[in-house]
């Protein structure tokens, strides 16, 4: 069996789910992302690691270099 989460990303429309208010067809198409995964295990884990991520616009995950450096270069 698989194990399905979707995600709202964007402020706005995080607010309008909240406010159960229905999206758009094109932000559903844009904000609203859906993942699988092979076991239950997996999904908590991916839960888990975005709950850590809520609040935070900016991340980076050094050992896959997933940094924009350019970004976060002074200059």
């Amino acid at each position: 069996m698989n194990h399905i989460v979707r995600v709202i990303f964007g402020k706005e429309q995080v607010i309008k789910a909240y406010s159960n208010q229905s999206l758009t067809e094109e932000e559903k198409r844009l904000f609203v992302k859906e993942y699988e995964f092979g076991t239950l295990e997996e999904k908590l884990a991916f839960i888990k690691g975005l709950n850590e991520a809520i609040g935070w616009v900016e991340f980076c995950i050094p050992e896959l270099e997933l940094c924009d450096t350019q970004r976060h270069t002074q200059t």
